[in-house]
């Protein structure tokens, strides 16, 4: 179909995630877990660290190695914030992860969240019975929201209502579909299609929802495909982040890109601009302190 699969000069991660295309700057950020702008605060985002949402200044001319100092947002008692995204309206949903045991089983599954922090920093618990929540992304129209629970290889659907909703039907079981690896980031183009990262399949996949089936697939050379997203100048360009994680020695010297960061063009569609969190100022910056 004409696509094209180029990896980028960056460093390669054992765990790349949460790429996020940043207009402003014409440039795309990697983090190793998840990373919101706020609209507003120049350089402030939110953050995910263990089981906290805190903020972070961070800017893309600072030194690559240097120190900075998170302020809590806030807390759970869940183990881990794994991945996040703002809706529409710009307010940030997030979900929370098991911890994993030495053969990276859940010790704990169904015991997670995902979240929904408002405009005037409330938190609200939107789905329950998680394990390993990741990829989120809305419909054009703004009716529906597709999410990721990774443990339970599914793609899941709310109807979306001015944030309300309660999970629905299964979009997609991939091993039903009989997909290898298993769904975690995720994103949607102008014509409502997902493309998901298959992580372990060494792949993404994009998925019509209406027909509730795999249409196409795009092979990148790295087994754990982690995360995807749209940029570029048109956003005609899907960034795709990697890791080793998972793999062996040996599967890491037959796949030397494992890692890598890869932007796949010639798609014949695109994406939309990400939307950031669009918090109450006076009230984020009392918080804070700022």
């Amino acid at each position: 179909m004409g696509e094209r699969v180029h990896q980028l000069p960056v460093p390669c991660f054992t765990l790349g995630e949460g790429p996020y295309w940043v207009e402003d700057e014409q440039a795309l950020l990697v983090w190793l877990t998840m990373a919101i702008p706020v609209e507003g605060e120049k350089d402030l985002w939110v953050v995910g660290l263990g089981n906290t949402l805190a903020t972070v200044h961070w800017a893309a001319s600072d030194p690559d190695h240097h120190t900075v100092k998170p302020k809590v947002l806030h807390a759970t008692d869940d183990f881990h914030f794994n991945d996040a995204k703002c809706d529409p309206e710009g307010r940030l949903w997030t979900g929370t992860m098991s911890k994993l045991d030495d053969d990276w089983e859940p010790i704990s599954p169904r015991s997670c969240f995902l979240y929904k922090y408002d405009h005037n920093l409330d938190i609200t618990t939107c789905a329950k019975d998680v394990t390993l929540s990741n990829g989120m992304t809305w419909s054009n129209d703004k009716k529906h929201f597709y999410y990721v629970d990774s443990f339970t290889a599914c793609v899941y659907h709310f109807d979306y209502d001015a944030a309300k909703g309660k999970l629905s039907r299964v979009l997609l079981d991939f091993k039903a579909a009989g997909l290898n690896g298993v769904p975690d980031g995720m994103t949607i183009d102008k014509d409502d299609n997902l493309w998901i990262a298959c992580f372990l399949g060494g792949k993404v996949v994009c998925v019509d929802p209406r027909r509730r089936a795999v249409v196409r697939e795009v092979t990148v050379p790295a087994l754990s495909v982690t995360s995807v997203c749209w940029g570029g100048e048109d956003y005609a360009t899907l960034y795709v982040t990697t890791g080793t994680f998972r793999m062996t020695p040996e599967q890491c010297a037959a796949q030397p890109s494992a890692g890598g960061t890869f932007a796949i063009t010639g798609l014949g569609t695109r994406g939309s601009p990400p939307v950031p969190f669009k918090p109450d100022l006076t009230k984020l910056r009392a918080k804070l302190q700022l």
